[in-house]
């Protein structure tokens, strides 16, 4: 998380900044970990695919936690 929070902390540090950014709630996530999704795409001459099969959205990662995802809705 420190290439999250340690350019956090420089920016919390300018005095303008800390209006327009909710301390409190970064605070709240402090230590909770982090995720970096990024995508394989395969061009093509009709557009592209995304071959990323990832749930993005809360809803389908707590369905993915419990056990209840279905791949093929990533498709």
């Amino acid at each position: 998380m420190g290439v999250f929070m340690d350019p956090l902390n420089k920016t919390l540090a300018i005095s303008e900044m800390p209006k327009f950014i909710n301390k409190e709630q970064v605070e709240r996530f402090r230590g909770t970990g982090g995720m970096r999704i990024e995508d394989d795409v395969l061009i093509t001459e009709d557009g592209c695919v995304i071959w990323t099969k990832i749930p993005r959205i809360v809803q389908e990662i707590e369905d993915w936690i419990a056990g209840d995802d279905d791949d093929s809705k990533y498709d």
